[in-house]
């Protein structure tokens, strides 16, 4: 039988945001699908949670009473003396944030197996979670803000370019990681502080001028056979100059991961520039699947500057589209219906083999 698979979780600091966004859904679409839940645990191995009915459960994950399955080709299998086929893969809806399942890596694992999934390619998927890079490649179509990429290798020279060329404020984020961990508004008195301990996460930081006087504008965006879909445009509420991990998933209003206003109360020659961009973002990257791309908006000199791009967002980013009359199982069914087909491998038949080269 071939069902629809929810992979969630992975080695990632936004693992259990994972957890949330897959439960939700598993919620949304058991009555209408043929859904397995497949969990990868911290260890990075695949365990079957269908029977979780519970999120709590997640809680203690060192005594998770769930059983390892394994990924072979297009299907999932279960293990007691033999492997057993459990169902084989209709579509993979991946709800990893962070880490191995949003940074192209699992993508990859969907393409060698040839099985359907409904996010990004693998190369897609590893640039934008490369924040610098994603920047690099966009810069042409969209203001981005003054930064510079700092490792190991190049530190005390990265460190004197800031101190002589940047401005006091500065932001100091993880070039790799999500959900604002690690991101930090510092000057120039602290922020080699700030990249320190993103060592301690991250092979690089990004060190970036701040916008203070500044608004959050997010939209979602996602493909069909009749063209893209963008969503309405939210503006998050936050209480720091920062949007921080914890206002992001912690604090909640009204049912609602965080406070934000829908659609965002701007004019319409603002909505129209973010809908540019969205899609020409979206077409530049050749994305697939929903994504959510972050804006910064600087009200001192009134531009707009791209902040990232997320291909896995939180919740599947599906209440950017009820505004505009989309709901959760018609965006659901859209991507399923647009899932990534199998790649196609192609070998030549040479005759080199044949020579005596050794």
């Amino acid at each position: 039988m071939k069902k629809l698979c929810i992979f969630f979780g992975g080695a990632s600091t936004e693992h259990d945001i994972s957890i949330i966004t897959a439960m939700q859904l598993f919620k949304n679409i058991k009555s209408r699908y043929e859904v397995e839940l497949i969990y990868i645990g911290l260890d990075n191995e695949f365990y079957l949670a269908t029977h979780v009915s519970d999120i709590a459960e997640f809680k203690d994950k060192d005594n998770l009473n769930l059983k390892k399955v394994y990924v072979i080709k297009d299907s999932i299998y279960t293990k007691h003396i033999f492997l057993k086929k459990l169902c084989d893969i209709f579509v993979a809806i991946n709800c990893c944030h962070g880490g191995v399942g949003e940074n192209g890596d699992l993508a990859g694992f969907f393409a060698v197996n040839g099985i359907r999934h409904t996010s990004c390619d693998s190369l897609s998927a590893h640039i934008c979670m490369n924040k610098s890079l994603t920047k690099t490649l966009l810069r042409d179509i969209v203001p981005t803000i003054k930064g510079t990429l700092i490792n190991k290798n190049n530190y005390e020279e990265k460190i004197s370019e800031i101190e002589a060329n940047f401005k006091d404020d500065l932001i100091v984020k993880p070039n790799a990681l999500g959900s604002s961990i690690g991101v930090k508004a510092c000057n120039k008195t602290d922020f080699t502080e700030q990249i320190d301990a993103i060592f301690e996460l991250n092979d690089d930081a990004l060190v970036e001028e701040r916008v203070v006087n500044m608004l959050e504008y997010n939209q979602a965006c996602y493909r069909t056979k009749n063209g893209l879909v963008v969503s309405a445009i939210e503006n998050p509420i936050k209480n720091d100059n920062i949007l921080t991990f914890e206002e992001k998933y912690m604090h909640s209003k009204a049912g609602k991961q965080r406070d934000r206003i829908i659609p965002a109360k701007i004019s319409d020659e603002l909505k129209s520039k973010i809908d540019d961009y969205t899609r020409a973002i979206y077409e530049r990257l050749n994305l697939n699947g929903v994504v959510r791309i972050d804006y910064i908006f600087d009200k001192d000199c009134d531009t707009l500057y791209l902040n990232e791009v997320n291909t896995i967002p939180g919740s599947l980013a599906f209440y950017l589209y009820e505004d505009v009359g989309i709901d959760y199982i018609t965006l659901v069914d859209e991507l399923i219906e647009n899932a990534l087909k199998p790649k196609k491998f192609s070998y030549f038949n040479s005759s080199v083999l044949s020579n005596k080269l050794l």
